[in-house]
């Protein structure tokens, strides 16, 4: 596939070599760490077109080491798979913030596996601007997202929302109601091809500003719904980059 192996740091030496055997077979070579020490050592030496790193490690954990590849000059650039069996949305928000490029779920699924590696190498291999200057580069769009706020026992309502700028990390969302900090909602964001859902939580609100009689919001993404949305949105955003390059 690529002329650059793709490393996998894993502490689960099954669930290694399960990754492993999967991309041997789809023609990538494959780099394998126990651990997040050993993991970054070994990415320096190999540079790797790809990392698949396994969030839930003893010790340093996906999370430490995903910051210290990030932080690394040399490193920085590489794309991160993400790997966890975790369903927890605060855990997988933080990772994306400290830097991972995707997400697969374990026990991982060969086609989407293979399928992720596979946009991961080519993202690598074009460089595509998704960072410039800042962790999650911000773009201005026009896209419409429907929103379910609220879903305890007080009930929960509709927002038809607009965001009028999107990144990796979260929206900024313009809202026909005030939703107050701190409340989870429940996303489907209208890109061109299709709508994708997503989870995420209103961290600011400015009521002083409105656009278009709406009230904007600070929207964190925390979750996609599937693996093929959260590739299709990290698509939408690549055509974002690619024009604000030209």
């Amino acid at each position: 596939m690529g002329k650059r192996p793709v490393l996998v740091i894993d502490d689960d030496r099954m669930s290694s070599e399960l990754v492993t055997a999967i991309l041997a077979v789809a023609g990538f070579e494959v780099r394998s760490a126990p651990d997040g020490v050993s993991g970054i050592e070994m990415a320096r030496t190999v540079q790797p077109a790809v990392i698949l790193l396994d969030m839930m490690m003893p010790g340093i954990d996906g999370i430490t080491t995903l910051q210290r590849l990030k932080w690394d000059p040399v490193l920085e650039d590489i794309p991160v798979v993400g790997m966890t069996a975790s369903s927890d949305f605060s855990y997988t928000g933080r990772a994306f913030r400290a830097g991972a490029d995707f997400f697969v779920p374990k026990p991982v699924n060969r086609a989407t596996l293979v399928r992720v590696v596979e946009l991961a190498v080519d993202k690598a291999e074009r460089g595509t601007p998704l960072r410039h200057h800042r962790r999650h580069p911000r773009f201005e769009s026009a896209i419409g997202v429907r929103c379910l706020v609220g879903t305890d026992a007080s009930g929960s309502r509709k927002l038809l929302g607009t965001a009028c700028n999107v990144s990796l990390g979260g929206l900024l969302l313009l809202l026909p109601e005030a939703v107050v900090p701190g409340t989870s909602v429940g996303l489907w964001i209208e890109l061109p091809e299709r709508a994708v859902p997503a989870a995420g939580k209103v961290m600011w609100r400015n009521p002083q500003v409105m656009v278009d009689g709406k009230l904007r919001h600070g929207v964190q993404l925390l979750r996609f719904g599937s693996d093929s949305s959260l590739v299709g949105y990290r698509r939408y955003l690549s055509r974002m980059a690619a024009t604000h390059a030209v």
